[in-house]
């Protein structure tokens, strides 16, 4: 319900209509399901008031067409049917768009005025999928242990990926809010899933490229040539020693060092002494 001022002379003057405190129904069904329109309400008796406007432009627009043909005419009239030409004149700079202005700049879908509860749904799922996408290059240096001593190229990126995720919701995430009722929640349930499915997985694969000397130890030599020696994790023990990893056996066998050990490196581990390599090689393993 809306109760107009009467004594201003302003068409969107006025007031709603407030329920009963403390009551929890928000108004009549009628009204609920009424449409927004154009955020304008009128009095009654004043619709023709509102839309003179619109006349008025329309009219101007019919006196300038009148007014192009007769002088049209008397060019013809003075210079001849030549006179004028019938070419359509060579449009240059911002005329060129004249006509085309939705082509130069398109219209945005506007955003629902009230959110519902899909609509809340949607924005944080988009939002939560901005902020794990924008926490990738964290998790990168922080698996590659240069965070602390290179922190401001990660930060800045990070600010990058969520301003770039920020434009690309505020840009069309509007689209995925006009589904009707809580099917516009559908949006936002799939981002979650996404969201999530970065936050999972993000870790675990910057940790393979960016791995420590243990797991690239494990991958480049027990996962192969020395599956079934007695170098197998379960069966050594390993420390890392500066920037070489040294795994010794529990039954006493060669200790092979292994460099370069650096957590986070990206380099393959390489044998240090003689020892290690005659290990190695016997086992028949790919050396780098």
């Amino acid at each position: 319900m809306y109760i107009p001022d009467r004594s201003s002379s302003q068409l969107d003057a006025g007031r709603t209509a407030p329920t009963l405190p403390g009551f929890p129904d928000p108004g009549h069904w009628i009204n609920q399901a009424f449409a927004r329109g154009s955020r304008r309400r009128v009095q009654q008796g004043r619709e023709a008031e509102l839309r003179q406007p619109e006349s008025d432009e329309r009219a101007v627009h019919e006196r300038a067409e009148h007014f192009s043909a007769v002088v049209l005419q008397l060019l013809e009239h003075h210079y001849g049917p030549g006179g004028t030409s019938q070419e359509e004149p060579t449009r240059r700079g911002a005329a060129r768009w004249v006509g085309r202005e939705q082509q130069a700049v398109p219209l945005l879908d506007p955003w629902p005025d009230k959110l519902n509860a899909g609509h809340v749904i949607t924005a944080g799922g988009l939002g939560w999928l901005v902020l794990m996408v924008a926490s990738i290059p964290w998790a990168v240096a922080t698996k590659a242990r240069v965070l602390i001593d290179h922190p401001m190229p990660f930060l800045l990126s990070s600010v990058m990926v969520a301003g770039l995720g920020a434009g690309v919701v505020a840009r069309f995430g509007s689209r995925l809010m006009r589904l009707p009722g809580l099917t516009a929640a559908i949006p936002g349930f799939a981002a979650a899933a996404a969201a999530y499915l970065v936050m999972h997985v993000q870790g675990p694969v910057a940790g393979y490229f960016f791995a420590d000397p243990l797991d690239r130890f494990e991958r480049q030599f027990t996962s192969s040539c020395l599956a079934v020696s007695p170098y197998r994790l379960d069966e050594i023990q390993s420390e890392t020693v500066g920037t070489t990893l040294v795994v010794r056996p529990i039954n006493g066998d060669t200790t092979l060092r292994l460099g370069p050990a650096e957590d986070g490196g990206t380099h393959p581990l390489g044998p240090r002494d003689n020892a290690t390599r005659r290990v190695l090689e016997g086992y028949g393993c790919e050396l780098p």
